[in-house]
């Protein structure tokens, strides 16, 4: 199973260097389906070519949210349209293919349960709800243009950072890598803070704006 991941990583390597911004677009696309595919060696590679002026990096990371966001669509949609039976039989028959089980999807439902939308947003941080999120959130019906808005913030969020990461550190991203592991949950931990307070303080000039204008 290793040696087949590592084969379709360095296809789509391929595929981004060959086709650019469709090629991002259809990475993440794939790897929010298909979970065992690791977003690490794409996203930097795509800041390493923006950062030698071959890549927009803002054209590579708004093309990598739209892959990443309409991949978590899809499973929402097979949630909510197939309803949780469905999607168990699923999971039971596919799911070692696409990296789920149905524990995952049992925690991501009681992570919902208990937290509504905000697991939507940081699901995508934690390993072992992230692939059942979106079934979950199209299972229990959430709004879609809830579940778009936080699928859309988690994923810019994190595609921003790893973008810098190879824009910042070129080719030594991997030795960066490296060391990001040993201290992951305190970066995870730092990064969804951070995403929460950047969410409170938008929605909160949000809510004074249309309170502005109800007065006037």
């Amino acid at each position: 199973m290793a040696e087949l991941l590592n084969q379709i990583t360095a296809f789509f390597e391929v595929i981004v260097l060959t086709i650019g911004y469709p090629g991002i677009f259809l990475v993440m696309f794939a790897e929010n389906i298909f979970t065992p595919i690791p977003t690490e060696p794409f996203l930097p590679l795509a800041g390493i070519l923006s950062g030698k002026g071959e890549m927009n990096f803002f054209v590579a990371w708004a093309a990598a949210t739209a892959g990443a966001t309409t991949g978590s669509l899809v499973l929402y949609l097979v949630g909510k349209r197939g309803g949780e039976p469905v999607v168990r039989a699923l999971i039971r028959r596919f799911g070692r293919y696409a990296g789920i089980s149905e524990s995952e999807l049992d925690r991501a439902r009681e992570l919902f349960n208990r937290y509504g939308p905000w697991v939507v947003f940081i699901g995508r941080w934690i390993p072992v709800v992230r692939p059942g999120v979106s079934l979950i959130a199209g299972i229990s019906s959430l709004r879609l243009p809830v579940f778009l808005l936080f699928t859309a913030l988690s994923s810019s969020l994190a595609n921003v950072i790893w973008i810098t990461v190879g824009y910042v550190l070129g080719e030594n991203w991997q030795q960066f890598l490296a060391e990001l592991d040993r201290y992951q949950s305190v970066v995870i931990a730092g990064a969804v803070l951070l995403a929460v307070i950047v969410v409170f303080v938008v929605g909160r000039r949000w809510v004074k704006s249309r309170r502005s204008e109800v007065m006037v």
